[in-house]
């Protein structure tokens, strides 16, 4: 049993034709030959890196792995599919070439066309996906005297997965702020687990922390290839939040406050000016005894504003500081009262305007002032 091998054409190539016809030979084969199914072409040792060329599928009677030989519609089938996922490889439409190498594999296995999967894959962006092919393909396992295009899709495999290993991005997550127990890790949906690398796709992932009792955690990240990224998520739980303050209680605390000190004020400015207005009549009487002495002195003829030398300057000098002192005391009377009179009116007006937030029910306290003829004070009064 022969392989058919074409040779390879200049570049650009195209794919020849895939498989020969039912009952048709090849120009210059034996008729032992017609039954040749699979092809290959392999380019020049300068192009090979970039790829095989699938031109044709199996040999019907090839030693191989397969233990079932495929139908003549399979046969078709694999070579039509092969054909169009060509083209779309060649023309960047990766998803389509995909597709259509898949269904050629699905059709007639062969190694060429697990390559191609796993190079479609590469190209999508699906590295994991590309490596389990490439696995796949370098471990199987090729009987003696498979075709030679088994055989080099297999090396390639093996070198190509190499290449593709280091190019894998891989995320380790670290988490702190929680029982290890009970947090839960998920990447793109999937359960994972903390402190341990994972592989992904290059690519955009979605990473969910869960703990007990806490909020939800999530992150989008982004890998590139070839990284070896690290997170660290904290789920130390907030300090709890501080309770809001009784307004009622505060605000009733605050007015009784205002309440207390404005009485407390106005009754200060009262009592001063109660005291200031004795000092200042004491003074005022004790004017009038030294303006009698001053006037006794010589028959009445002492001029307080040019006093003699001796006794008489000395008396008008008392005279004059006793009227000092009285119109002193008499002003400090006078603010003292205007004072408390306006802490008492401020303390009254703030009682009757500002709400109060009191049960009727409740205890209450109430401070009045009041001015009559004779001078004026505070009054207090409630319900206890």
């Amino acid at each position: 049993m022969a392989i058919v091998a074409l040779t390879p054409r200049p570049r650009p190539v195209a794919p020849p034709t895939c498989c020969y016809s039912p009952g048709k030979t090849p120009r210059s084969r034996s008729p032992r030959r017609t039954n040749s199914i699979f092809f290959m072409h392999r380019r020049s040792p300068w192009l090979s890196r970039a790829g095989t060329l699938l031109v044709a599928t199996l040999i019907a009677g090839h030693a191989s792995a397969q233990t079932a030989l495929p139908s003549p519609q399979a046969k078709e089938t694999a070579r039509a599919l092969a054909d169009r996922g060509w083209d779309h490889y060649q023309n960047g439409r990766y998803a389509e070439a995909l597709q259509a190498f898949d269904g050629a594999e699905a059709s007639v296995h062969a190694p060429p066309f697990l390559l191609m999967i796993a190079r479609t894959h590469d190209k999508l962006g699906r590295l994991l996906q590309s490596r389990a092919t490439y696995r796949r393909l370098v471990s199987e396992e090729l009987a003696p005297g498979s075709p030679r295009a088994f055989v080099v899709a297999k090396d390639d495999a093996k070198q190509e997965l190499a290449a593709l290993e280091p190019r894998i991005p891989t995320l380790e997550v670290t988490v702190t702020g929680t029982a290890q127990g009970g947090m839960k890790l998920a990447l793109d949906g999937e359960p994972i687990a903390p402190a341990t690398p994972v592989e992904l796709d290059p690519g955009e992932h979605r990473l969910v922390a869960v703990a007990p009792g806490q909020r939800t955690v999530t992150k989008t990240l982004r890998l590139r290839e070839g990284t070896r990224d690290h997170v660290l998520l904290d789920l130390t739980p907030p300090p709890p939040a501080a309770s809001p303050p009784d307004r009622a209680s505060a605000g009733s605390g605050s007015s009784m406050t205002v309440i207390i000190g404005g009485g407390v004020a106005a009754g200060a400015g009262a009592v001063a000016g109660v005291v200031f207005t004795l000092v200042a009549n004491s003074k005022a009487s004790d004017k009038r005894k030294q303006w009698h002495q001053v006037h006794a002195i010589d028959g009445g003829t002492v001029d307080c504003l040019k006093p003699a030398v001796g006794n008489p300057a000395q008396q008008c000098e008392k005279l004059s500081s006793l009227v000092d002192d009285k119109y002193l005391f008499s002003n400090l009377a006078m603010w003292s009262f205007i004072g408390g009179g306006a802490a008492a009116l401020g303390t009254l007006g703030y009682y009757w305007l500002v709400p109060s937030s009191r049960e009727p029910d409740s205890k209450q306290a109430h401070i009045f002032p009041f001015i009559t003829t004779s001078g004026f004070g505070l009054a207090a009064g409630g319900t206890f």
